[in-house]
């Protein structure tokens, strides 16, 4: 069975940093005016990145705070390797989200930079919980910012789009719910006292029966693959993405998508490992199709962010298959390219949205010839393609890699069925480059003859970006130091 217990080696009484600030920065946003909503996101974002960055720095640890002891919840966080990068992520994606320009902040903008901090506040108290109840409750607020934001600010159908979402996290959501409570049940059965806490709920799972365990498994599965997404569970994606506010659906993609692979390795592998084993097969083949299926879906694709938010499931089920290869060192593996992806899918929307901003109809049914009039807008889109195209040197590369070595002696069909994943994302994103760059554009609008490159500020975030993908692609132990192989 995996063991992270070595990661803790440090207490940490100020865990609650990552929840009280950006709960803080919700409140106070609904005190400051309407035209200076943005200065005071992108401050706030910063420092609670900083801030963020400063903590964990300072080591791992965890702490436990009462609350409804005698029914079994309390408020117990642990920040450990696998938890510390996400909490980061969380602070880098609000700072992007935040920082892009649109209608989210000519229309209710204190409603946009609350639900952004609200967001963050919601996904650092699920990362760092060890307690079920605690972790569901988090789990669950999460729905309400993206609900607000694509209600609001989304288009075309965007309420049939937030009913997909809904309904399907939903399902998911109610099935883990039944199964913790059981889980609890067979605690307090066994013990004649209530806890959802992970390390009381895996010492009981292993002295239950497998097989009673199993419907709980499911459960459990269920909610995290439609989150993820793993196929056949994406149906919300493709419509939520295309019609979500940009902020929203780098948010999606960038961080809530890994609430999923953080509930896998959390929570799942810990306390049904018999079950993980006994489904071995069937886990790794989900993920392998995952791969390959949303890669051959990005390439019929001729919306630029749908085939993004298909090459996004894609490289999830590698992060998937690394996960399900049920080893120490494919976990980290794992959590090295849930980074990577991280990063790379976020600098991709950004830069569409900088495009979007200066070509409203972007397609892939022709080109658009805009390299030429944007050359920096474009470097950095070429660094960004090449890094989700996995190139040496990347750390998408090294992740990858490292997922493939692992899932090899698992299951060598899977392994080369994702291995043709990584061609055809390949062909995809050539494609997408092409396609936005290449070729003769249309006669130039108004707009467009106005419109410059990207600024000096909107540089420096993409060197930083861009920079991390490449630094950690040559010292991925900065990431991977904690997991064994």
């Amino acid at each position: 069975m995996l063991n992270f217990e070595n990661t803790m080696t440090l207490a940490n009484e100020s865990l609650n940093v990552f929840m009280v600030v950006p709960l803080a920065l919700c409140i106070l946003s609904f005190l400051i005016p309407k035209g200076l909503q943005r200065a005071y996101a992108i401050a706030g974002a910063i420092f609670f990145f900083a801030l963020s960055c400063y903590e964990v720095s300072q080591g791992l640890g965890g702490q436990t705070l009462p609350w409804l002891s005698q029914f079994g919840i309390q408020l117990g966080f642990r920040l450990d390797s696998v938890s510390k990068w996400f909490v980061v992520l969380t602070g880098l994606v609000t700072f992007i989200a935040v920082y892009l320009k649109g209608n989210w902040y000519r229309k209710s903008p204190r409603i946009f930079v609350a639900s952004s901090f609200f967001m963050a506040f919601a996904l650092n108290a699920a990362f760092l919980s060890t307690n079920l109840i605690t972790f569901y409750i988090a789990y669950e607020a999460v729905f309400v910012p993206i609900i607000f934001m694509v209600g609001i600010w989304g288009t075309q159908t965007k309420a049939a789009s937030v009913f997909k979402f809904f309904l399907m996290s939903f399902l998911g959501s109610i099935m883990m719910l039944v199964s913790m409570f059981y889980l609890i049940y067979l605690y307090q059965s066994q013990t004649g006292q209530y806890s959802a806490q992970i390390f009381d709920l895996v010492q009981v799972s292993k002295s239950i029966a497998p097989e009673r365990l199993c419907l709980a498994f499911f459960g459990f599965f269920l909610a995290f693959a439609i989150k993820v997404p793993l196929v056949p569970f994406h149906g919300w994606v493709r419509d939520a993405y295309v019609n979500a506010p940009m902020p929203a659906t780098i948010y999606m993609s960038g961080i809530l998508s890994k609430l999923g692979v953080f509930g896998f390795i959390r929570f799942v592998l810990p306390i049904f490992w018999d079950q993980a084993i006994q489904y071995h097969g069937i886990l790794v083949t989900v993920a392998a199709i995952s791969v390959l299926y949303a890669a051959l879906l990005a390439i019929q694709s001729k919306n630029p962010r749908e085939l993004l938010s298909y090459s996004s499931i894609s490289h999830l089920g590698f992060v998937m298959l690394g996960i399900f290869s049920l080893t120490s060192g494919g976990v980290g593996a794992a959590v090295l390219l849930s980074v990577a992806h991280t990063l790379a899918s976020v600098v991709l929307f950004m830069l569409l949205h900088f495009m979007s901003e200066r070509k409203e109809d972007l397609t892939l049914d022709r080109f658009h010839g805009l390299a030429p009039r944007f050359p920096m807008l474009f470097v950095a889109f070429f660094i960004a393609v090449l890094a989700s195209v996995s190139l040496p040197g990347t750390v998408n590369f090294v992740g990858e890699f490292l997922v493939l070595s692992f899932s090899y002696p698992v299951s060598a069909l899977c392994t080369v069925l994702s291995s043709i994943g990584v061609i055809l994302g390949t062909v995809y994103m050539f494609k997408f480059y092409q396609y936005l760059g290449f070729g003769s554009p249309n006669p130039k609008t108004g707009a467009e003859s106005v419109a410059k490159d990207i600024g000096v500020f909107e540089i420096s975030i993409l060197i930083f970006m861009l920079g991390l993908i490449i630094y950690l692609g040559f010292q991925p132990a900065v990431i991977l130091r904690g997991f064994s192989s």
